[in-house]
């Protein structure tokens, strides 16, 4: 309704009251405003949580694109996959977007052939595996190389240690962990990623943590009591604070590099 409303004032202002000049920088100016006031908005997940949610997650390369089936913007994409990382071998997937690459709604995307990429995708009711603008894509080209290699390596972690399970309940951490991180600033260590296993019981109080990949002692058995302190809020299909026992949570703590005169530091942080 808003755009709608948005869409009528604009006309009505270009049309009946300015002069040309006038018109043209009014129409650029309500453009921009539109963008900026309907864009497709989401959190850029941490690879443990598009991991765990996801029911497919490869490296691959999309090798050719379809038209849109019908009026929803949803295409189906062939791929070949270079490395295989949870699900089942898929020959195709489907595309939240438009296949022409033309202007859609906010969160449509378009994937060009011959990108290579990981892809993180969910199973719809359906039985179609499917990805968009927020399931955690991320594109491998010459730009953020640490990034990639570093979440490339934690794939191959966790299937070198068969971590496939799925759970698609949201989990937020209480804002405790940031601070208790801070005593690591300063610290030196050589891998840049640690992964922890929180096991729940059903009113979310923490069970267990084990360490899935760390940093080595004494880094890791500080950082277990520190997890095991932690608090959490769940949501899911309704239903606050409320899981089923014995639930699995993966969290990541990230190491940092001193850089431009700044501490080295522990995250929660996927940056």
């Amino acid at each position: 309704v808003f755009a709608n409303l948005v869409a009528e004032t604009r006309n009505e202002i270009i049309h009946n009251t300015l002069p040309p000049i006038m018109k043209n920088i009014l129409q650029i100016t309500m453009f921009l405003f539109s963008i900026g006031a309907f864009a497709c908005t989401c959190d850029d997940p941490k690879i443990t949580e598009k991991y765990v949610e996801s029911d497919f997650v490869a490296k691959a390369t999309i090798v050719k694109n379809y038209k849109n089936e019908s009026s929803r913007e949803l295409y189906k994409a062939d791929i070949i996959i270079s490395e295989l990382f949870k699900g089942e071998k898929l020959k195709s997937i489907y595309v939240a977007g438009r296949s022409d690459g033309g202007m859609g709604s906010s969160c449509a995307i378009f994937i060009r052939e011959n990108t290579e990429l990981i892809i993180y995708a969910r199973k719809n009711k359906d039985g179609k595996y499917s990805i968009g603008m927020c399931t955690g894509l991320l594109y491998l080209n010459n730009r953020n190389i640490k990034r990639q290699q570093r979440e490339l390596n934690i794939l191959k972690m966790f299937n070198s240690k068969n971590i496939k399970f799925t759970d698609k309940i949201n989990y937020r951490e209480k804002a405790k962990l940031h601070k208790e991180l801070e005593q690591f600033k300063g610290v030196e260590l050589e891998k840049n990623y640690g992964i922890y296993k929180i096991t729940f019981d059903s009113d979310l109080t923490i069970k267990n943590v084990t360490e899935i990949s760390g940093f080595g002692n004494p880094i890791d058995l500080k950082l277990i009591e520190i997890i095991k302190k932690t608090e959490w809020s769940s949501f899911d299909k309704g239903l606050k604070d409320k899981v089923p026992e014995n639930s699995k949570l993966l969290i990541g703590i990230y190491y940092y590099k001193k850089e431009k005169g700044n501490l080295s530091f522990l995250s929660q942080y996927y940056l």
